[in-house]
């Protein structure tokens, strides 16, 4: 074998270790957070294991590879010597699951994050684990540099080859694991493709190093190449260490940033691991080539630095044009695309990473004072490179970017590049002065033109095309995310790394404005009207503890981010409800599996609603180990709750987690409230909810009022699937489980597919339970409620598989009275009334349609109005009062309109006369008795004239910025050019705002123009 062939073996074979290294990273990392949790803290501990088992197998290796005589075979060694101990990782980690448990388990209530035991445990835990093979891994490289370099001029070019090369495996295991593996194997047979590759690589190696000629053992010790460089070049370990922190500060710091436009997913952050790796690579290979001489190489060195601090000040100050770029590109980090998420990521990330990976060859040229110092040297090199890496990674999380921010840890960064520059010159003989030049130059940049934050992108969003311009009322850049609280529209919208969390409303809001978090608490109750006791699995902007009903009497909420809870809490004077100042609420900052598994405290209903299910902090939140785990704190007849948007499913997806949900629970149901989400209520026991909807009404009828819960068919027009269905779409499904997450795997490339959604709603459809023959409760007033929550298409199924033909045709009715169409309705009207005369909804309904010709004194509506029962009858008569402006004459009505009956096809109406009186008053207390009314009395049945009088009302109550979200809300429904967009900009022009609200006002003004054209 020639030694050219020979070396080209060698190379293939780094190539794979490097490969197979960031296949253990991948699948371990994801591993120990079912054990620890993904709170900041774990996942640093774990890191920090990883890198440290490098570093020592490095330095170890560095005192002992020049007495190797075969370096090639004892490489092929540790690679079987990896694959061994590989294997072994998974169960060690179960075993310290078992063992944590034994430790810290059994806990009264859960525990909090950052326990000094827990975190001793955590770090002891995963050293112990990961030694054995990060030291192996550690050690590979001086192995290898031993072999390869046989002359003193092939050190740097050399070493730089064989670190370029295992990177660029690191790069391609990285693409690999997030793009194929993992998607298809699961996390186990990832880690068995690893050892595969570990043993192929052991058998090439072996077979290689036969052919090789042993070395001949030297007596260079640990410090080769330092002794006899003197104190000149003695330092610059120092400096590598040094810019290993920087490296690493970096790519945490990149990897928050480009979060806001390529999202949190497996994907995304493989795509900016590999940009960033690939840079490192290629760098390494162009200082390969040019690390020929010491002096040369030190002065490349500096050079290299002053790269880094450039391309990062470049890439720093282009970053507010990323938006629009990704715009362009199509790149959201949430689609099925994403070829825009890597020109983003390598163009943000490649340039710096070029200077970063040229700093280790030309390091180890400078070191290296003969060809006997390639492998300890390069050994020592890579374990203080290592050990800066480290640092820079736990210190950039914890420390430096919550401090500085954003712009201080990039200004901090490029100072310290500069520094390293002028460190590395000060070593240089001669001192060469235009250098120095050039560093004094790159100072004086940073005082006269210093980066400054990029607003633009940290109000960008994978979910939106364009940057928010609402003001900015928080922002927090913790240890694990980066929090933003936006006030635009005269709400709050809370987003973490960019992706929206949760919108918050203001003081006076509308409480059924996001109807299907309310649900969340509320469910439980329905099915379980004893539940006193439940556990929210995530805080996000409070909604669903803001909105739980007085029955429960200990609410345990546990968030991941403390930053969510501080921006919870610096708006609380202003939200409509404070859940923060709730005596019955107690929030525990943690991974939400990590402080249940350590907890005995059993709960009546849990309910888990973690935003984004590919993200690391929600993943795991969907599987069945988190499942078995929430119903073992459950008590025996127990509730669970999930909630997931339809956006991030499929068809299959549904099925999975449906089969998975039953291989827990006995009986499963799904629920949609409102549009976009559903819930899936679990539970051992029958889940019963429309029966039980009387006894929990009565118990509290102004709670579930606001709730839009007064009779069963509020619930039954809610249940997409019932038990017998959700058992049918289950059999036979894949579960989703913590080795195989499906769902994480796949929901990121489903936000923008449309075809997907299609399948999702026929699946849905082909299984409502309201297309049974027998429906219990009042067909016309389920059709009703499932049009007033924007599923007319589903009101039609069960309007068309309705045998009465009045009842039928009196749906009908109702459906085209919703759609704005009073002609078509009329006539389904008297076909119901011809059928059935005596049909008491079609007499209201076709009053309804009449409602003008009732107003202008038409006989036959009049003759209609007195054949009506008397709540009817009080309806016509306010709707006469109304027209006349009759406002005295219509309170008077106010006690009858208030007693019409939750089913009665007039409520709504009767409610609205009721508001209307109070509004025209212009009586601050009647304004607030207005917005209970509509609250409690129109709930879901609000439609756009509704809540311009809800502004109306608002406004006149004394809450101008819940006007401001109301009038926002109803532009969003309003047609252009209409009546009702005039009317919304006059009362928008007359809200009295200050502060941030007057600049919302103005956005939304504008926004409007085109709705409004003419007024």
């Amino acid at each position: 074998m020639t030694s050219r062939l020979g070396y080209a073996g060698v190379l293939v074979c780094f190539f794979l270790s490097g490969f197979a290294a960031l296949l253990y990273e991948t699948a371990w990392t994801r591993e120990f957070a079912f054990v620890f949790g993904t709170s900041d803290l774990a996942v640093a501990t774990v890191l920090a294991a990883y890198m440290s088992g490098l570093a020592l197998g490095a330095g170890v290796a560095g005192r002992f590879v020049s007495r190797i005589s075969r370096p090639v075979l004892a490489y092929a060694l540790l690679e079987l010597g990896i694959a061994a101990a590989a294997l072994a990782v998974p169960w060690a980690i179960d075993g310290s699951t078992s063992l944590l448990v034994l430790g810290f388990g059994g806990r009264p209530d859960p525990p909090a994050q950052g326990g000094l035991a827990t975190t001793l445990f955590y770090l002891a835990a995963s050293f112990g684990i990961l030694l054995v093979p990060t030291a192996l891994m550690g050690a590979t490289l001086p192995l290898l540099a031993r072999h390869a370099v046989r002359s003193d001029a092939e050190v740097g070019r050399r070493v730089g080859q064989l670190y370029a090369t295992n990177t660029i495996g690191a790069v391609a295991g990285t693409v690999t694991a997030a793009f194929v593996l993992l998607p298809a194997l699961g996390l186990r047979h990832t880690i068995f493709v690893g050892v595969a590759t570990n043993a192929a690589v052991f058998g090439v190696a072996a077979l290689l190093a036969r052919a090789f000629p042993p070395r001949p053992v030297v007596s260079a010790g640990p410090r080769a190449g330092l002794r006899r460089g003197g104190d000149r070049t003695r330092w610059l370990l120092a400096l590598l260490f040094v810019s290993g922190v920087l490296s690493f500060t970096y790519e945490v710091l990149w990897t928050r940033l480009l979060g806001h436009l390529l999202g949190g997913s497996v994907y995304a952050f493989a795509t900016m691991l590999a940009s960033f790796l690939a840079g490192i690579a290629l760098g390494s290979a162009v200082a390969s080539r040019f690390a020929r001489t010491r002096e040369g190489s030190l002065l490349g060195f500096a050079a290299a630095q002053g790269v880094i601090a450039a391309c990062t000040y470049a890439a720093f100050a282009s970053l507010d044009r990323l938006p629009a770029l990704a715009a362009r590109l199509g790149s959201t980090g949430v689609s099925a695309s994403f070829g825009g998420d890597v020109v983003l990521a390598a163009a943000m990330l490649l340039p710096a990473a070029l200077g970063i990976g040229a700093t280790f060859p030309l390091v180890v040229r400078v070191l290296a004072r003969s060809e006997a110092d390639a492998g300890p040297v390069s050994a020592r090199a890579y374990a203080w490179n290592t050990l800066g890496a480290i640092v820079g990674s736990i210190a950039a999380g914890f420390l430096v970017i919550p401090a500085l921010g954003y712009a201080g840890t990039v200004r901090a960064g490029m100072a310290t590049n500069l520094l390293l520059a002028l460190g590395a010159l000060g070593l240089a003989r001669p001192l060469p002065r235009r250098a120095l030049v050039a560093v004094a130059g790159g100072f004086l940049v940073l005082v006269l033109a210093p980066p400054t934050s990029p607003w633009r992108l940290l109000r960008s969003s994978p979910f939106y095309p364009t940057p928010s311009s609402g003001e900015i009322a928080y922002l927090a850049v913790g240890r694990a995310a980066t929090v933003l609280l936006l006030q635009e529209n005269g709400e709050w919208e809370l987003r973490t790394n960019g992706l929206p969390e949760a919108s918050i409303q203001p003081r006076g809001g509308r409480p059924a404005r996001f109807l299907i978090t309310a649900w969340l608490g509320a469910l439980p109750l329905m099915a379980r009207p004893d539940a006193r006791s439940m556990l929210v699995i995530g805080l996000g902007g409070g909604q669903a503890v803001e909105a739980l009903p007085s029955r429960y009497e200990r609410i345990d909420v546990i968030e991941l981010e403390p930053e969510v809870v501080e921006a919870n809490r610096v708006i609380a004077a202003e939200r409509m409800l404070d859940p923060l100042a709730d005596p019955r609420v107690r929030v525990t900052v943690n991974d939400a599996r990590g402080s249940l598994l350590l907890t005995e405290r059993r709960y009546d209903a849990i309910v888990s609603q973690p935003s984004h299910p590919w993200t690391a902090g929600a993943a795991h939140l969907y599987t069945r180990e988190f499942f078995e785990l929430a119903k073992r704190r459950l008590e025996p007849d127990g509730v669970f709750v999930q909630w997931i948007a339809l956006s991030f499913l499929d068809d299959a997806l549904l099925r999975s987690l449906l089969a998975t949900l039953h291989a827990v629970f006995a009986d499963v149901r799904v629920y949609r409230p409102m549009l976009p989400a559903i819930l899936f209520a679990a539970s051992d026991q029958p889940l019963e909810v429309e029966a039980r909807i009387p006894r929990v009404v009565a118990s509290a009828p102004q709670e579930w009022a606001l709730l839009g819960v007064r009779v069963p068919e509020d619930a039954a027009a809610a249940l997409v699937l019932d038990g017998a269905a959700t058992r049918t779409l289950a059999a036979g499904a894949p579960l989703n489980t913590d080795d195989h997450n499906q769902l994480a795997m796949r929901s990121p490339r489903l936000m923008h597919d449309a075809r997907a959604r299609q399948g999702l709603l026929r699946l849905l459809a082909d299984s409502d339970p309201l297309l049974a023959k027998e429906v219990p409760g009042d067909r016309v007033y389920l059709v009703r409620r499932l049009v007033a929550q924007l599923m007319a298409d589903r009101a039609k199924r069960l309007m068309e598989t309705t045998a009465d033909a009045a009842v039928r045709e009196t749906a009908r009715g109702f459906l085209a009275l919703a759609l704005g169409r009073s002609g078509p309705a009329r006539r389904a009207f008297e076909r119901a009334l011809e059928s059935d005369p005596a049909s008491l909804d079609a007499r209201a309904g076709w009053l309804e349609a009449q409602r003008a010709a009732l107003r202008a004194g038409d006989p036959t509506a009049r003759s209609r109005a007195r054949e009506l029962d008397p709540a009817g009858r009080a309806v016509a008569e306010g709707w006469l009062r109304e027209a006349a402006r009759d406002w005295p004459g219509l309170r008077e009505l106010d006690d009858g309109l208030g007693a019409v009956a939750p089913r009665h096809p007039l409520q709504p109406a009767a409610a609205r006369l009721r508001v209307r009186w109070r509004v025209e008053g212009g009586d601050a207390p009647r304004c607030a008795e207005a917005l209970d009314v509509v609250d409690r009395g129109l709930g879901v049945w609000v439609t756009v004239p509704d809540l311009i009088v809800r502004a109306r009302a608002a406004a006149c109550a004394g809450f101008p910025v819940a006007a401001l979200s109301n009038l926002a809300e109803a532009a969003q429904a309003a047609p252009p050019n209409s009546p009702l967009a005039r009317e919304i900009v006059r009362v928008l022009d007359a809200l009295s705002l200050s502060g941030s609200a007057t600049s919302d006002r103005a956005r939304l003004r504008k926004r409007l123009a085109g709705l409004s054209a003419g007024s």
